[in-house]
């Protein structure tokens, strides 16, 4: 079952955290908060796994290695709950959620969540590809 659009505001307007787990989070804390709150389903944190976010070659490694659970989707057939890999710094460490196709929540260090377009704008530039969680 998709969530519908609506769900997807109560996570807009989070502070952004480093390692953020809780109240405040950091762009996979704030995935693991979506996935728990809609689907009952618990991510895995690694928060233990770095140091802190700002090590871009940590997360962008961490990353690489903890793709087997998610399923590359084609661009066009992205859906809600679909996760967005994008750069930053040059390096794939950064994620957020599709909401509906062309809108993504996420968040960023200095900001809090919000959802934006990734189709047009800044974001377009920054994408490296769309993932479905496997057991979803």
């Amino acid at each position: 079952m998709l969530a519908q659009v609506g769900a997807f505001d109560r996570f807009v307007g989070i502070p952004y955290a480093d390692k953020g787990r809780g109240d405040a989070v950091d762009c996979w804390g704030l995935v693991c908060r979506v996935f728990l709150e809609l689907r009952g389903i618990a991510l895995p944190s690694y928060a233990e796994a770095y140091a802190t976010a700002e090590d871009a070659r940590a997360i962008a490694r961490l990353v690489a290695g903890e793709l087997e659970p998610w399923q590359p989707v084609a661009p066009g057939a992205e859906q809600p709950l679909d996760c967005v890999l994008m750069k930053e710094g040059g390096l794939p460490r950064h994620i957020g959620v599709v909401t509906q196709p062309g809108l993504v929540l996420h968040v960023q260090r200095g900001g809090t969540s919000l959802i934006e377009r990734y189709r047009s704008g800044p974001l377009r530039f920054r994408m490296v590809g769309f993932y479905r969680l496997r057991a979803a």
